[in-house]
């Protein structure tokens, strides 16, 4: 065999698997069935779809937040100055934050104490503390 033959031969069953029928390749005891219409989404969340709803057994949704509402402190005064609306439990560099009197900070939770203020004659760091319910005299040092 030479060399060109190799090729014609080669050449003459590329072109007869190109003009051939695609299901005479397909053995004839396999029964031909319509395949079932396909997607191309990768449907990654298609498991989760039922995740994020809501479940009926819960009953209705209640509202976020506090229930009767945030309890609020009228009583207290940065430097003499009064601030309305304060929330109990509200840290201290806060209210001093909205009274709008600067109150230096550098560690935020209480070691270095620069952030001393005196709270009803007492000395505490304004990072850490929180309002009292009651009368609150804020003084800056």
């Amino acid at each position: 065999m030479t060399y060109s033959f190799i090729r014609q031969a080669s050449l003459v069953i590329a072109v007869a698997s190109i003009l051939t029928p695609a299901h005479a390749f397909v053995p004839s005891n396999i029964p031909q069935t319509p395949s079932p219409q396909t997607s191309t989404s990768i449907n990654i969340f298609g498991g989760l779809a039922g995740a994020f709803s809501n479940d009926d057994s819960l009953g209705k949704a209640k509202d976020a937040g506090l229930s009767s509402g945030p309890r609020y402190n009228e009583n207290v005064t940065v430097n003499g100055k009064a601030v309305p609306n304060v929330v109990i439990d509200q840290k201290i560099s806060q209210v001093c934050n909205t009274a709008r009197v600067k109150v230096a900070y550098n560690c935020q939770n209480g070691e270095c104490k620069t952030c001393t203020v005196k709270i009803n004659g007492r000395k505490v760091q304004a990072c850490v503390s929180k309002v009292p319910s009651g009368k609150c005299a804020i003084q800056t040092l």
